[in-house]
């Protein structure tokens, strides 16, 4: 019978980077959110007033999980 190999658990390096880079992906998306929805319809002048909240609502949510992944940084 062959057993399955394990990986061994992350160091806390590993689960630091793993962190920061899921919180520089969190900031990218939510800073694409803010420019496609409201920054260019502004200065296409195509702005429609349901996409301003919807896009702050997003940002707002995407910036609060980044900052929730960074607070988890271990020292």
């Amino acid at each position: 019978m062959v057993e399955a190999a394990t990986a061994p658990p992350p160091t806390k390096a590993g689960r630091n980077e793993r962190r920061k880079a899921m919180a520089t992906t969190l900031n990218a998306i939510s800073v694409a959110v803010l420019v496609t929805m409201v920054i260019q319809p502004a200065a296409t002048n195509h702005f429609s007033g349901a996409a301003f909240p919807l896009a702050v609502f997003a940002f707002l949510v995407l910036q609060l999980l980044l900052h929730y992944v960074l607070g988890r940084v271990e020292d």
